[in-house]
């Protein structure tokens, strides 16, 4: 799963467990601060291999290539996605496209509950 961030640190911890070791959660973050903080909060998960940092725009990043596809993407207040920089929204939906399995799921919150992004 990648999601793009912020979100609780509290939140990604629950994501990673919900997950579970056979899964894994991509934390994308344009801002190294918060990147720092999910590091320094998720270290129990990081170790365990179950979450990951990337520290990139959504609208520039690209999974390495030995990075497998994700199933699942979700973004918080991502303003690529929410309408504050709608310049960017195509770029930032092909990019999570590509890094999705194909029909995998982009879920955007925009509060409760979360709205499913058609992708492709």
């Amino acid at each position: 799963m990648i999601h793009a961030a912020p979100l609780s640190d509290r939140l990604r911890r629950e994501v990673a467990a919900r997950v579970g070791p056979d899964g894994h959660v991509l934390v994308l973050d344009r801002s190294e601060v918060g990147i720092r903080r999910t590091r320094a909060t998720c270290d129990d998960e990081i170790a365990a291999g179950m979450l990951s940092t990337l520290c990139a725009p959504v609208e520039d990043f690209e999974l390495d290539a030995s990075t497998a596809s994700f199933d699942l993407a979700f973004a918080c207040r991502v303003g690529a996605l929410d309408g504050r920089h709608p310049h960017l929204r195509a770029r930032a939906l092909a990019n999570i496209a590509r890094a999705l399995v194909p029909g995998g799921s982009l879920y955007l919150d925009t509060g409760s509950p979360l709205r499913a992004i058609t992708l492709g």
